[in-house]
């Protein structure tokens, strides 16, 4: 988007905004006590208003923030991680973080964004700006400085936001026909690199328990988010600004750790191996940089997890792995030989035994070895259903008596 268009988007006026006469005009008190309890400004146009109220957190304070800062806030192989090369060379002072706070969960035109929170870097600080609406009729005011907003910033950056957000936003802009650079904007949604580096190990990946987990933080007495909706209708109801202190907190520490996640990530994905140190975590990585052909990212973390859980299930996946890894790239005698150390761990592993006739047949053209390795493998599942016992390699049973034929008609 040119400068000509970015302007021409600031002089659009919304269907929605009414003649000064339309509505009745804003109470002094009213805007006092949003001044007073909230350490809130207000804006205003026409006989419409809305509340702002701008926060800062030391991000100097980060262990990370003096690498960051060094690199000139960028993070160059954040897209390694998020699989999306327009995050490539990502720099975190041309982004806007967003988060939202609404009337339901549900979606849909009958739900308001209320709340609309944006981060971003500037200097060693985080600067968060909330803008909030205090009546429903002031919504295309919001929308309006919302808009002016994200125009100072080339990248969007949420949790979960693909998903629900700004969907959700973008609608409202639609319902009040309003132009929106939402859909221009490249987006980053770090819920999906998250889930990729952690959802092994934790329970559960939802912010909150990503910045107790991840980042060390804990919130306390903090709203929760099902709740916000019922606040806000309650504050509608009573118009006490006081009401709205919570939901202000729960967004701006959404918004604080949503950036410290975010810069999380990005070290991560710079310096996997000294930022990662579970192997679950580091397996994770490993298998997502497998799935995407960057195999030899993947080996490291494979190698480490192997030291560190020798002779283990984890252990085991990581030895797996890392063998087809080498085999991916042409390595197929280092591939053979950490198949045949897998099964010397565990006999009975599915995929490496099949894998590993397959290297006998086809590589070494070793009919023998390949044919003694599969009547090993039926011998196996045959003893196991005489016992009344399940074995993961009955799954294959049909395929190795295939493969044993075969090659016995090799052998002749």
């Amino acid at each position: 988007m040119n400068i000509k268009d970015k302007l021409a988007r600031l002089d659009k006026t919304p269907a929605e905004e009414k003649p000064a006469s339309a509505e009745p005009p804003i109470s002094e008190q009213w805007v006092a006590e949003f001044q007073r309890e909230l350490d809130a400004k207000i804006i205003s146009e026409g006989n419409s208003f809305i509340i702002l109220k701008e926060n800062t957190y030391p991000i100097y304070s980060h262990q990370d923030f003096r690498d960051v800062q060094k690199n000139g806030f960028v993070l160059p192989n954040l897209h390694h991680i998020t699989a999306d090369d327009r995050h490539q060379n990502l720099n975190l002072r041309e982004c806007a973080f967003i988060d939202l706070e609404t009337t339901g969960l549900a979606g849909g035109t009958g739900t308001y964004a209320f709340l609309v929170g944006l981060g971003h870097i500037e200097l060693d600080h985080i600067v968060v700006r909330q803008y909030l609406l205090p009546d429903f009729q002031h919504e295309w005011l919001l929308l309006k400085q919302v808009e002016n907003s994200l125009l100072s910033f080339a990248n969007l950056v949420s949790f979960n936001g693909k998903s629900y957000d700004i969907p959700l936003l973008r609608t409202r802009f639609v319902l009040n026909r309003m132009d929106s650079v939402l859909d221009e904007m490249p987006h980053v949604d770090i819920l999906h690199p998250a889930r990729r580096l952690w959802r092994r190990r934790l329970s559960a990946c939802d912010l909150q328990n990503l910045e107790y987990a991840i980042l060390g933080q804990e919130r306390l007495n903090d709203l929760p988010g099902e709740m916000i909706p019922q606040v806000y209708f309650e504050y509608i109801r009573k118009r006490e600004a006081t009401l709205l202190r919570d939901v202000l907190e729960h967004n701006y520490h959404d918004i604080v750790n949503m950036i410290l996640l975010t810069i999380e990530i990005g070290r991560i994905a710079a310096e996997p191996l000294r930022k990662l140190d579970h192997p679950e975590d580091q397996f994770s990585l490993a298998r997502f940089y497998f799935q995407r052909q960057r195999f030899s990212d993947a080996i490291p973390l494979l190698e480490e997890v192997i030291h560190d859980q020798p002779n283990t299930l984890l252990g085991n996946e990581a030895l797996f792995l890392l063998s087809l890894s080498y085999k991916k790239m042409g390595e197929y005698p280092r591939a053979g030989e950490l198949m045949r150390q897998l099964l010397q761990q565990q006999r009975d592993h599915p995929h490496a035994i099949e894998e590993l006739a397959k290297y006998y047949e086809h590589r070494e053209k070793n009919y023998p070895a390949a044919l003694e390795l599969v009547e090993q493998g039926i011998e196996y599942i045959e003893l196991m259903e005489q016992l009344g016992r399940e074995s993961p390699l009955n799954g294959i049973k049909d395929s190795l008596l295939y493969r044993r034929n075969r090659l016995l008609r090799k052998l002749k």
